[in-house]
């Protein structure tokens, strides 16, 4: 990291990159990054809002009107593309930590197309789930040359997470319990 960066974000990296740092050695196997991660959502009362927890955060998505909802939140698709946005700023943010890369900004916004044709029993050729899916990105990165922003969009490109399971979906097993006491 250089001394002239224009943001704080040079050194929220320089810290991001020791706190990794520290991590890996205290940490040397990959057994000890395994963790449970989990998302819990409960619609339950008459505006039919989905309450998202997430450890201690809480979340809603709803729909619009034309699907009966209330509009007090975001759309699934709408939350996908906004998980997938934060997941790729975060991908950038690592690499530019890793490697010793200044950043001043990191800006990603996420776009897909979406038809709910089927949801109210419309034919439609679209396909079932979002599509089309867009992540302009955009870097502030005065103090970086062309190879090194080059190389944070090669990196993150093939290591997001999150751009990974949408590219290769991965297996989800519909576990049916019993229904919660209230």
């Amino acid at each position: 990291m250089t001394a002239n960066s224009h943001t704080g974000l040079a050194r929220y990296l320089q810290l991001k990159a020791d706190a990794m740092r520290a991590t890996a050695a205290e940490l040397p196997n990959d057994a000890d990054h395994r963790e449970t991660i989990s998302a819990r959502c409960t619609a339950d009362d008459l505006t039919g809002v989905r309450k998202l927890r997430i450890r201690d955060w809480q979340y809603i998505g709803d729909s619009g009107p034309a699907m009966g909802g209330w509009n007090l939140g975001p759309s699934s698709p709408e939350l996908l593309c906004g998980v997938v946005s934060t997941c790729l700023v975060h991908t950038y943010l690592i690499a530019a930590a890793n490697q010793g890369i200044p950043l001043d900004g990191v800006d990603i916004e996420v776009t897909a197309q979406n038809n709910d044709a089927r949801f109210y029993g419309i034919a439609t050729d679209d396909p079932s789930t979002p599509f089309e899916f867009r992540a302009t990105v955009r870097l502030t990165a005065p103090d970086a040359t062309p190879e090194q922003v080059a190389g944070l969009h090669r990196y993150a490109d093939s290591t997001c997470p999150v751009m990974k399971v949408l590219r290769n979906p991965v297996e989800i097993d519909l576990i049916v319990a019993e229904p919660l006491d209230t």
